[in-house]
């Protein structure tokens, strides 16, 4: 009989909590490029924003390893639900849960709010169900959701101001932000080249090659280093300059390193250690916006 402790630990496990904070901070962002303009709002214009994020994607992450639990089977046992420790159903239950308080707040803000929420939230189901298979799609779909975050919390506070077109200060952050994670993706299929086998996925790698794929990821790595000025030259400060040139530093150090997935014996090795990086840079290229926007709210 497991004991509560183990029990909440495994539901933890789950619910990827160090992600869900990643996903809280980029709600932020996009809530802080409206805040940043405009000197009244309500603490309700963040808090139902972060619900929606906070508590979809922790659901996203669950219902992810109920339809993965035969690739666990193999790949990660020790999963809480191929280990036994969590079962499909109460699964499912705790994803229906999450669901719904995370998206009722949001349907009392307006048509546009709600319609995003609840569109978004079908994306992450059907994205565990289905189109997580589909390779490139997947990879797509992902790297939208990661974005959307930044649009949520802007779009929130815009439409409870009857002010959409406020939404547009968090565009920039959020092409950042989906051309960042859609590079990490591409190099993640690349990683789990093998694992994608056992499902069947039509990864990238799978359909074009590694070469070809990890040309793709180069593009898109130089693609975010070519485009990391334009938020300094349009008002960003010098603290995001900062922040940016050293995600620069690490993106161009991992694009150098992309090109070669294409010709190491062990790719999958590499392309692990390249996540890796990715992460950081995912961490500064996010601290960028994050910090000289507070700096902006605080002290200017």
């Amino acid at each position: 009989m497991m004991n509560s402790k183990t029990k909440l630990k495994a539901y933890l496990e789950l619910l990827r909590v160090h992600n869900v904070v990643t996903a809280l901070l980029t709600t932020l962002i996009g809530w802080l490029t409206v805040r940043v303009e405009v000197n009244i709002l309500t603490n309700t214009s963040l808090i139902i924003p972060l619900l929606a994020v906070g508590l979809v994607s922790s659901a996203g992450y669950v219902i992810n390893d109920y339809f993965d639990i035969e690739v666990d089977k193999v790949n990660k046992p020790y999963r809480p639900i191929p280990s036994g420790r969590v079962s499909p159903r109460e699964a499912l239950y705790l994803t229906l849960a999450l669901i719904i308080i995370g998206v009722t707040p949001s349907l009392s803000v307006g048509p546009y709010t709600a319609a995003f929420v609840l569109i978004n939230t079908l994306l992450v189901i059907l994205y565990s169900y289905k189109i997580k298979e589909l390779g490139f799609v997947g990879n797509v779909v992902v790297s939208l959701e990661g974005a959307f975050t930044i649009v949520l919390g802007a779009l929130t506070p815009s439409e409870i101001l009857n002010d959409l077109s406020l939404t547009r200060f968090s565009l920039i952050p959020a092409t950042y932000a989906f051309t960042l994670l859609l590079a990490r993706e591409v190099i993640k299929t690349i990683e789990d080249m093998r694992a994608d086998e056992v499902r069947n996925v039509r990864s990238l790698p799978r359909i074009i090659g590694v070469p070809k794929s990890s040309i793709i990821a180069f593009t898109l790595q130089l693609f975010i280093v070519g485009i990391s000025l334009i938020p300094f030259l349009i008002g960003y400060g010098y603290l995001y300059l900062i922040l940016a040139l050293i995600t620069d530093a690490l993106l161009i150090y991992s694009a150098i390193n992309t090109i070669k997935l294409g010709r190491v014996s062990n790719p999958e090795l590499l392309a692990s250690k390249l996540r890796g990086v990715l992460k950081l840079a995912i961490f500064t290229g996010t601290t960028a916006f994050a910090a000289d926007l507070l700096y902006r709210l605080f002290f200017t």
